[in-house]
């Protein structure tokens, strides 16, 4: 049972070893591959002796190579936390000192009687240690470090995103995994009894790091990779050009000149030193192409791109070289510039290299989403980013600024629409003026956050470059556009001369129409009254001189007649004499005019109020007698803004078409309700609202047109809506109108609240009449 943990501590051992000699190997000059190496050697060397101590076979060896073990293991903590410190770019020097100074001391006591107590067996292991003093002090120096580094991990996990964050996410569970796997090695010193079958795990923390470093470049191991290849195929192509011309020199030309082996070794090694630059050079080369992005200077690069870009005046030729520059300079596939057109703000792409024909035409608006991202984020975009983002729908933005939710499936679609693996985004202000589109690289690696950085800057250089050039060619345009606006400004003012004639007789015109509708309207209105009233005022004159004729009668047969017989005569008369005068009095207080133009504060129950009494003369003949019209003007609701004579109007037209909508209905209802506006409180609110046969959509939509009706010949003229909005929009307020066919309609008014501009100058609420 033992051999399964020995096996275990090798497998840790091998793996732990390979890893920290690559990370070693690959930058042994940085600290931060030193001190995760030595972290890795520390497991090693931990691992090392945990097997050797399994397999011992005397207490002496068990507990030499237990000590070793427990020196490797104190290692561990120290290592791990200042290689933390080194990934994540922060700085306690006196948090790595006090580690450090514990571990230091705690690897002087480990091989003394106070770190191990003695052996004994437990479960099925034959000698297991029973810790002393400071075995306890090294678990709490063990579980404090640890604590803090993966505190200090998963802060910075919270407030990282990218690749970093994936490095970090990778780092974080990859170690906690190590540690709890490790951990599981000092259950059975506290009499916990639980073998460690989980040690195994550490190794699985060597495979999640190896994975990291592939997947997300964690600490630039990938550079190994490009040497090792370069030497080993360097190593083979001398080794075959030297065993070939060996081969030929021996074959065909030993038996003409005399040539041994030695011979023909001597002249190949002679060919090889003479040859060996050009084919170390070949093959660098041909790893750039294929298999790794060449590294440039990249100071270099942008110093003789922004000397070339300052230089060039002509935005065309500009936009050329940007192009050529990355494609040629950085072996990239295709690439191109997304350029804001001015006219439009659509975004075209121009100056294309590696795409087709169809990409000729090929824009973007500004409301599409890799357009709203870059203009946001202000930063550049990569497609393997915006794959990490998808998973999410959410990323965290900069400088504290609240979250931002943003569709990366749309972003991922359209870059891919693009062929683009990375876009470069260059602002003028806060504007979004240019977005350099970057394909594949011809290698086929990834762009790094130097190409990044490279290619930002020298998009930001771009852009002004741009602009200058953009301004130096709207100048030349301009020079040539001058001479023609000139000649159009005089044909232009000749133009707007007449046009403004034409307005103003327009003007003079339109209100000479519109007084004739209004008066056209009151015609009409009037002429309905006036039929109305005779018959109101007929009956009972009819019944007046009946009872006259009467009188006189019974005179005639008996002039003695006392006034006292004909009494009720005389009171009949004078009935329908009160009926008359009613009837006067309610249409002297209705014709009474507001002056004329003149806007004043008007209670609106009662302008309501004096317009239902000329409403009921007005269908006096339609015999629409028994509608149900309610009220619902609240007593504190505010003055109005108006004038009376035309608010009458427009109320006693919705009165009117109301009861010709309500025509053949039986429980005929009408309901006027006001408010003051939710929206602005500066208007009321009026809704005139009847359960009528309603008008379908198409209606609604022609209802305030001048001259349209569905009423029948003779009845509708057509202006009674229009003169109605008409009136109400004069009043600065709106008129609409809401309905269902079959079941009735709504008209919603809005008209201003009289505000009195002086206290001292208040004008008395316009009353009743009458």
């Amino acid at each position: 049972m033992e051999m399964i943990f020995v096996y275990a501590g090798l497998v840790n051992a091998i793996t732990s070893f390979i890893l920290g000699a690559i990370v070693l190997g690959a930058n042994y000059k940085a600290s931060i591959a030193r001190w995760f190496s030595l972290s890795a050697f520390g497991i090693t060397y931990w691992s090392i002796h945990y097997a050797l101590w399994l397999q011992a076979g005397d207490a002496a060896q068990v507990l030499m190579h237990l000590r070793h073990s427990l020196a490797g293991s104190i290692v561990i903590p120290t290592a791990f936390l200042i290689f933390t410190h080194r990934f994540l770019d922060k700085k306690n020097p006196f948090i790595e000192w006090l580690s450090g100074m514990l571990g230091g001391c705690l690897m002087f006591t480990v091989f003394t009687p106070y770190f191990i107590r003695k052996l004994h067996p437990v479960l099925f292991f034959d000698y297991w240690p029973v810790p002393a003093f400071f075995a306890h002090v090294m678990m709490v120096y063990f579980m404090v470090s640890a604590a803090y580094a993966f505190t200090v991990l998963w802060q910075s996990l919270r407030a990282q995103d990218g690749v970093k964050r994936n490095q970090t996410k990778y780092v974080f569970f990859g170690t906690l995994i190590g540690f709890a796997g490790g951990a599981t090695n000092y259950l059975l010193w506290y009499g916990i009894p639980v073998p460690p079958y989980l040690n195994i795990l550490v190794s699985l923390y060597v495979f999640i790091a190896a994975y990291a470093i592939a997947r997300y470049r964690l600490m630039n191991i990938h550079i190994i990779l490009r040497r090792v290849m370069v030497a080993a195929g360097l190593f083979a192509l001398v080794l075959c050009v030297f065993m070939t011309l060996r081969y030929l020199l021996t074959r065909w030309l030993g038996g003409l000149f005399g040539f041994g082996a030695g011979w023909a070794s001597a002249v190949s090694l002679f060919v090889l030193v003479f040859a060996y630059e050009d084919m170390r050079k070949l093959l660098i080369n041909a790893t750039d192409r294929f298999l790794f992005q060449k590294n440039y200077n990249y100071q270099k690069i942008l110093k003789d791109a922004s000397a070339g870009l300052s230089k060039i005046e002509s935005l065309d030729h500009l936009l050329r070289l940007v192009v050529h520059f990355v494609t040629m300079k950085m072996r990239i596939s295709n690439a191109g510039i997304l350029t804001r057109l001015r006219d439009s703000d659509e975004y075209l792409l121009c100056y294309q290299r590696g795409y087709e024909k169809n990409y000729l035409e090929y824009r973007l608006k500004p409301s599409d989403a890799l357009i709203a991202y870059l203009s946001r984020e202000k930063e550049a975009v990569n497609i393997n980013r915006v794959q990490e983002y998808m998973q999410s729908g959410v990323r965290r933005l900069k400088k504290n600024r609240p979250f931002e939710a943003y569709d990366f499936q749309a972003v991922y679609d359209k870059m891919k629409e693009l062929k683009a693996v990375s876009c470069v985004p260059s602002f003028l202000g806060k504007t979004l003026q240019n977005v350099l589109v970057l394909g594949d690289k011809k290698s086929g690696d990834l762009y790094t956050d130097e190409d990044m950085s490279i290619l930002y800057t020298l998009a930001q250089e771009s852009a002004i470059a741009i602009e200058n050039a953009r301004l130096y060619d709207e100048a030349v345009n301009k020079s040539y556009e001058l001479e023609r606006i000139n000649e159009q400004l005089e044909y232009s003012k000749g133009l707007l001369i007449n046009a403004l004639r034409e307005t103003e007789v327009a003007n003079k015109q339109l209100k000479d129409t519109q007084a004739q509708l209004i008066h056209e309207q009151k015609m009409a209105t009037l002429g309905r009254l006036a039929a109305s009233v005779g018959h109101e005022v007929n009956n009972p004159l009819t019944i007046l001189s009946m009872n006259v004729s009467r009188a006189i009668l019974k005179y005639r047969k008996d002039p003695g007649l006392k006034v006292g017989e004909i009494l009720e005569l005389f009171s009949k008369m004078e009935q329908n004499i009160g009926r008359i005068k009613a009837v006067v009095n309610t249409l002297t207080g209705l014709l009474k005019r507001s002056e004329k133009g003149k806007f004043e504060p008007l209670s609106l129950k009662i302008i309501l109020e004096e317009t239902l009494p000329l409403v009921q003369f007005q269908t006096y003949l339609d015999n629409l007698t028994g509608t149900q019209v309610e009220f619902d003007i609240p007593g504190n609701i505010p003055l109005i803004k108006g004038d009376l004579e035309r608010l009458q109007e427009v109320f006693l037209n919705l009165f009117i078409n109301a009861y010709h909508a309500m025509e053949g209905r039986r429980n005929r209802r009408i309901a006027v309700s006001a408010k003051i506006d939710t929206g602005d409180d500066r208007f009321i609110t009026v809704r005139f609202a009847d359960n009528g046969c309603g008008m379908s959509e198409e209606v609604m939509a022609k209802i305030f047109n001048y001259g349209y009706t569905t009423k029948p010949p003779g009845r509708g003229s057509g202006m009674g809506l229009y003169m109605c909005k008409y009136i109400i929009e004069l009043h600065g307020g709106s008129m609409a109108v809401e309905s269902k066919a079959g079941e009735g309609t709504t008209f919603i008014l809005k008209l201003p609240v009289y505000e009195e501009e002086n206290s001292a100058s208040e004008q008395p609420v316009r009353k009743a009449t009458g």
